[in-house]
C-alpha cells in the first residue's frame, strides 16, 4: 500500500519534529533537577482523582466499568476501554461483557521488600566495559561507539510474539514482502518470538527461508502469569532450550540462528533464567520492560546492572558477562489520552487507521529526534488480523522507508551485530552485518498436518500441528521435546555452552 493514502506525511513529521524540539527547550529550561526534564504534560494526570496502588501497572476504575488507569511512575491516566468492551481487573484487559467479568478493583498485594543480592553487579563502569563484549552507560542512553546520533543509522526492529499458524501467518506476506528494501538493497526482515503451543512450523520454516529471525519463546506459555517469575533454572531450561530445540527439529531452523528469546507475557525469571541464557549459549533477552523517558534506551549487557527502574517483578541483579538486553521501552500517545504501553497492541486506539499510523509516528520520532536507539515495535502476532491496524503498519512501513535514507528495518541479531561493530550511518551500506541474508531453504509447498497424542503427566488428548518433514510419534511437550516414545529431559539431549 502506498504511503501516499495518508497526505502531506513529512510535513506533519517536520512539524512534530518541531514541536518536540520546542517543548524539550522549554521543559529544560524550566527543570528544577535532571528528573523534572524528563516530566510528562499535566494535563491529563488525574493527580487527586486516583491514587495508584502500585508505582507502575493497569488497574480498575472503581466507578466506571469501561475505563480503567495505567499509572506510570505513581502518575495515573484515565483510559477507556473500546466500545462494546469491560475492564476486567483480574485479566487486566478489555473484554466483553460475561457473567465472569470482574468490574471493579482486584484486591492488590503489596510486594514484600526484597533483601538486596549481596552479589548483585555493580554499576556501569564505562573503563572497563569494551566492545564487543560489553556495553553499558550510567543512563542507558549513550549510543555503542560513542557515535554522535548524526552519525548513527536508525534501526526500526519489527517483532511479534505469539503462535504462527493459518490464523495469523498470510499477511506477513504483505507487510515483509521483497519490494520493501532497506538502503543498501537487501529486503527489509523481522524478529519472530515463537512458543511451542498452537505454531505451525510449515509457517516458521517458510518465514526463516525468507530471512526472517527466528527466536524462542516457550513451551507451554502456562498459566497463571506468576509462575514464570518463580520457575527454577530446570523449568527455564526445559521451557526456553527445549523450544530452541523444537525449532530446529520441526521447523529446520539452525540452532546457530536461534540466539535470542522473550519471557511469557514479559515476565522475567530474573538470575534463573539469565543463568540459563548464559549457559546455554543465546546471545540476548529482550523481556525487561522500562518507563518511560524523552530519551529511550539503547541496549546493553549484563556485565553490570541494568541502567532502568525494574518494572517487571523479578529482573536480574547478577552479572552474565557478555549476554545483552534489548529492553522495551514504554509507548505513548503525543496527549497522553490512550494510556501507556510496552506491546504495540496494549494501547487503545479507535478504528481508525490514521490515529494508529500517527501514534507510530510520535513514537518513532521520539528515537530518531533524540539518541537513535532501536525503535523495537512489539507486536503480538494477532496485530496482522486486524485490517485497520494492518494498514497502519503498512503505510508506516513505506513512509518511512521513503522519508528517511537512514534508516533500516533490521532483525534483533542484525542489531546486534551492529551494536558489537557500530559503523557510522554513511558507510552502513557495506556493513557486513547487514548485507543479504545467506540463502536458505525455502521449506515445503504442502505442509503435512500430523495428528498425534500428548501425554502431560495424568493428561492425554489429541494435538495437531504442521510441519515440512516427518511426523514425530507423540507430540512434542516437556521432557519429550523430539516427540519420541521414550521422552527425555533437555539437559540430558543438549549440551550447555563452551563458550
Amino acid at each position: 500500500m502506498n504511503a501516499k493514502l495518508f497526505s502531506n506525511r513529512s510535513l506533519h513529521d517536520s512539524i512534530m519534529f518541531t514541536i518536540h524540539r520546542l517543548v524539550g527547550f522549554i521543559v529544560v529550561l524550566f527543570a528544577v533537577s535532571t528528573d523534572a526534564a524528563f516530566q510528562i504534560s499535566e494535563k491529563f494526570k488525574t493527580k487527586g482523582k486516583f491514587e495508584c496502588p502500585m508505582e507502575y501497572g493497569v488497574f480498575a476504575n472503581p466507578t466506571n466499568c469501561r475505563r480503567f488507569y495505567t499509572c506510570n511512575g505513581n502518575v495515573p491516566y484515565d483510559t477507556p476501554c473500546p466500545t462494546p468492551l469491560y475492564f476486567d481487573d483480574a485479566k487486566k484487559l478489555c473484554v466483553y461483557k460475561s457473567k465472569d467479568l470482574q468490574c471493579g478493583p482486584v484486591p492488590v498485594t503489596t510486594p514484600m521488600p526484597t533483601t538486596p543480592d549481596p552479589n548483585a553487579a555493580p554499576s556501569c563502569n564505562p573503563t572497563a566495559c569494551k566492545l564487543p563484549d560489553c556495553f553499558c552507560s550510567e543512563d542507558g542512553t549513550q549510543i555503542p561507539g560513542n557515535l554522535l546520533p548524526k552519525e548513527t543509522p536508525q534501526m526500526i526492529i519489527l517483532t511479534f510474539s505469539g503462535a504462527l499458524n493459518v490464523l495469523n501467518a498470510e499477511p506477513f506476506g504483505q507487510l515483509l514482502n521483497e519490494t520493501r528494501l532497506n538502503p543498501n538493497g537487501c529486503p527489509i526482515k523481522a524478529t519472530f518470538f515463537v512458543p511451542h503451543e498452537y505454531t505451525s512450523y510449515y509457517y516458521v520454516q517458510k518465514l526463516y527461508g525468507q530471512g526472517h529471525e527466528i527466536a524462542a519463546q516457550t513451551i507451554t506459555n502456562r498459566q497463571p502469569e506468576d509462575f514464570w517469575p518463580k520457575a527454577t533454572t530446570e523449568e527455564w531450561v526445559e521451557e526456553v532450550i527445549g523450544m530452541k530445540e523444537i525449532l530446529h527439529v520441526f521447523a529446520n531452523v539452525s540452532r546457530d540462528d536461534v540466539v535470542g528469546m522473550r519471557a511469557p507475557f514479559l515476565k522475567s525469571g530474573g538470575n534463573k533464567m539469565l543463568e540459563v541464557i548464559y549457559d546455554y549459549g543465546l546471545d540476548y533477552d529482550s523481556s525487561l520492560a522500562s518507563p518511560f523517558s524523552e530519551v529511550p534506551l539503547w541496549p546493553y549487557t549484563f556485565d553490570f546492572q541494568h541502567p532502568h527502574k525494574c518494572i517487571s517483578s523479578n529482573c536480574p541483579t547478577r552479572s552474565f558477562p557478555g549476554i545483552w538486553e534489548f529492553p522495551l521501552n514504554t509507548y505513548a500517545t503525543d496527549d497522553e489520552t490512550g494510556g501507556t504501553c510496552v506491546y504495540l497492541d496494549q494501547c487503545v486506539f479507535p478504528d481508525d487507521p490514521e490515529i494508529v499510523y500517527d501514534f507510530f509516528v510520535y513514537n518513532f520520532l521520539r528515537h530518531y529526534t533524540t539518541n537513535k536507539a532501536p525503535f523495537v515495535m512489539n507486536f503480538h502476532v494477532n496485530w496482522v488480523t486486524d485490517d485497520s491496524k494492518v494498514t497502519a503498519l503498512d503505510v508506516f512501513i513505506d513512509h518511512v522507508l521513503e522519508a528517511y535514507p537512514d534508516v533500516w528495518f533490521v532483525t534483533m541479531q542484525q542489531a546486534l551485530h551492529w551494536m558489537r561493530s557500530p559503523m557510522k550511518s554513511d558507510l552502513a551500506k557495506s556493513f557486513e552485518g547487514w548485507k543479504c541474508p545467506r540463502t536458505r531453504s525455502p521449506g515445503c509447498n504442502i505442509p503435512r498436518t500430523c495428528r498425534v497424542k500428548l501425554y502431560d503427566g495424568s493428561r492425554t488428548e489429541i494435538r495437531y500441528f504442521q510441519v515440512c518433514g516427518k511426523c514425530p510419534e507423540r507430540y512434542p511437550w516437556l521432557h519429550n521435546i523430539r516427540g519420541t516414545k521414550e521422552g527425555k529431559r533437555v539437559k540430558d539431549l543438549v549440551q550447555k555452552s563452551t563458550v
